[in-house]
């Protein structure tokens, strides 16, 4: 019974695994300072920080790097991360 408990635990890992790593969203964000930076959670209103570009966030952390390199110039005062 446990070796078939761990076989069910492994397979319902595997099979949630994929699902989690599909669902990550990757934001960009300003903080107070006006540095910007790619984050892997939702920026917090409450710290001070504010979502830049798509408010849904990006696929890939690749994807928020372009989109960050593309806002003007004057956007951020400099790049963090």
């Amino acid at each position: 019974m446990n070796k078939m408990m761990m076989m069910i635990t492994i397979a319902l890992i595997g099979l949630t695994s994929p699902a989690l790593a599909a669902s990550a969203r990757y934001y960009l964000e300003i903080d107070t300072v006006g540095n910007c930076s790619v984050v892997d959670s939702k920026p917090s209103a409450h710290a001070g920080m504010t979502i830049l570009g798509d408010q849904n966030g990006y696929a890939s952390k690749e994807e928020a790097a372009k989109a960050l390199k593309s806002l003007p110039q004057n956007k951020c005062k400099g790049i963090v991360g």
